[in-house]
């Protein structure tokens, strides 16, 4: 199929200003699978450069006026939007990436490694990162107490919530509790490796 003709984008983007009903899904066909083609051919996948070729399309579809036709031709400034919306999409993208990550290195460090050597090594991570977080004095005791159990992998709520010394409540209170302490401690873990990334790459 050939591409539509510069003049033919030109009367289409007529249309929009005019405010033709018909051409808010002319403009669709005429632009959406060229400007996803053109992003895949600058390396963004498929999801991407769908969705940045139809955010693309949309922003220019409800305003044609952004467009100065004394400058380029409607196509290259549509694409122009495009490869700005690509762009923020692989950043995003990248960023739940390396939340997704830091998430699981998290939960990998939770894991109680059967191997004796693995057994150590965590060990030794465990340490380290008690220690840092308590020379910054960002743990109670009690928080201390309970990350050391929880990153050598110890899941009982009773004995988390020994370590915690919680008062005397209900099974189901003292589970609830526990668990809250608990993802407080995952959430700090992770804004830690994520510090510790950023410092490596310093």
């Amino acid at each position: 199929m050939r591409n539509p003709s510069p003049e033919a984008e030109m009367v289409l983007h007529q249309r929009l200003l005019e405010g033709d009903p018909l051409a808010y899904y002319d403009v669709f066909p005429m632009y959406m699978e060229r400007l996803a083609k053109k992003l895949e051919g600058l390396g963004y996948d498929i999801d991407v450069a769908r969705d940045a070729a139809l955010e693309a399309v949309l922003a220019y579809r409800k305003q044609p006026e952004r467009y100065d036709p004394r400058k380029v031709h409607p196509f290259t400034y549509i694409m122009g939007v495009a490869k700005h919306k690509a762009a923020d999409r692989f950043r995003s993208v990248q960023a739940q990436a390396q939340r997704e990550k830091k998430q699981g290195d998290v939960e990998l460090l939770l894991r109680t490694p059967n191997d004796p050597v693995e057994r150590m090594e965590t060990s030794a991570r465990v340490r380290q990162i008690v220690e840092l977080l308590e020379k910054g004095k960002v743990l109670s005791e009690q928080d201390q107490a309970m990350l050391r159990l929880v990153l050598t992998g110890e899941s009982s709520t009773e004995e988390l919530a020994k370590a915690l010394r919680l008062p005397p409540m209900s099974k189901e209170d003292r589970r609830l509790e526990v668990k809250r302490h608990r993802d407080r401690l995952m959430k700090l873990l992770e804004r830690f490796f994520g510090k510790e990334d950023s410092d490596d790459g310093a």
